[in-house]
């Protein structure tokens, strides 16, 4: 199964949680031992929560391939599985009213 992004969604930004939804939905219906190749052409930014809302749903798919995806977006498929620093402190104190 080919699916082109920019086609399916007529954006070159992928946003949001629900984006990523309608893909693992439309998905849903090849079975798990079928090849995926889910295309970026023409994608320039995808947000961190549409790439970790995509990944962490592919768990059940063998074989899922990425092209023609440009380095931000690469990047960021990186970056949303990786746990966040929480050695992060805050650089002023804040004080109740």
């Amino acid at each position: 199964m080919d699916i082109n992004l920019h086609d399916l969604f007529r954006t070159d930004t992928l946003r949001d949680r629900q984006t990523a939804l309608v893909i693992i939905k439309k998905l849903s219906r090849a079975p798990p031992s079928e090849p995926i190749t889910l295309n970026f052409e023409k994608i320039i930014f995808a947000s961190r929560s549409f790439c970790h809302e995509l990944l962490v749903n592919f768990k059940d798919k063998k074989t899922v391939t990425f092209k023609n995806m440009n380095e931000e977006v690469r990047k960021m498929m990186i970056a949303s599985l990786k746990k966040p620093d929480t050695n992060f402190k805050i650089p002023i104190k804040i004080k109740a009213i």
